[in-house]
C-alpha cells in the first residue's frame, strides 16, 4: 500500500518477521521499521491485530514526524506512547467534539 505524508510517498510493506530489517541480529527485533530514506514503512507480519494495529501508529508517527521536518528528543518514548494509546485519544476527541456539536 502507498501513503502521501505531506508531499512524502511512503510504500507501507508487511514482511516478514525472520528477515535482516526486522531481526537485525540475535538480540533484537523490530515489529516495524520506517525508512525515510528510501520511503519504506515495514510492518512484521503475525502479530494479533491490535499490537499490529500499534505498531502501524507507531511507525507513521515517525514518519509523520519526518515528513514534516520535526526533530523531536524523546521521539521513541513519544512513537511508543502514541501508538499505544492513540486510538483512545482519537476516539475521546471524537466523543468530544461530537458533543460540542450538539452545544454549538
Amino acid at each position: 500500500m502507498k501513503v502521501l505524508i505531506n508531499g512524502y510517498p511512503f510504500k507501507v510493506k508487511f514482511v516478514d518477521g525472520n528477515s535482516h530489517k526486522m531481526k537485525p541480529d540475535k538480540d533484537h527485533y523490530n515489529l516495524g521499521l520506517v525508512e525515510c530514506a528510501d520511503g519504506v514503512i515495514r510492518i512484521r507480519k503475525g502479530m494479533n491485530r491490535r499490537i499490529t494495529r500499534s505498531t502501524v501508529i507507531h511507525e507513521l508517527t515517525h514518519a509523520f514526524i519526518f515528513a514534516f521536518g520535526y526533530t523531536i528528543e524523546g521521539e521513541e518514548a513519544m512513537c511508543d506512547f502514541f501508538g499505544s494509546q492513540g486510538d483512545d485519544i482519537i476516539q475521546m476527541a471524537d466523543l468530544i467534539m461530537k458533543e460540542a456539536k450538539m452545544k454549538c
